[in-house]
């Protein structure tokens, strides 16, 4: 894995997506190891130190301002929040409505969700093809 330098206002952002996909993944009372692995994967790929993932972890602000996000950024988090809702093999209902959320306070319309579950898959995310996610999604914005 390549650690990725981030500037002072991509590594904040860095941290809001590790804080809603803490919420995420905790959101079914079941904070499941493998999404632990892949929220911390995440947070050290932007050279996210363990004491601030361990501090998300136990603390995870609520849905907070994501709306002045990147396009790309924006992509990334609904990619990404999709990905942890699969990746323990379940989808539960409220993972979903929590995603919606998530899109809506994006800027997306909810039904955004639908559209793209099914471009997420189990690959590396060096492997993402987000043009084509972005592509998908850009009638729900």
């Amino acid at each position: 894995m390549k650690l990725k330098k981030v500037s002072g206002s991509r590594k904040i952002n860095i941290k809001k997506q590790l804080n809603i996909l803490t919420q995420l993944a905790k959101i079914d009372g079941n904070y499941d190891q493998t999404e632990k692995s892949y929220i911390r994967e995440f947070g050290k790929k932007f050279n996210i130190s363990r004491s601030e993932l361990e501090e998300i972890e136990r603390n995870p602000e609520y849905l907070s301002e994501i709306k002045a996000f990147t396009r790309d950024e924006k992509v990334e988090l609904l990619y990404n929040a999709i990905y942890l809702a699969k990746v323990d093999k379940r989808i539960l209902p409220n993972e979903i409505v929590f995603c919606q959320e998530i899109a809506s306070k994006l800027g997306f319309k909810r039904s955004v969700i639908d559209a793209i579950l099914p471009l997420v898959s189990r690959q590396p995310l060096e492997l993402v093809n987000y043009a084509a996610i972005r592509r998908k999604i850009s009638p729900f914005f």
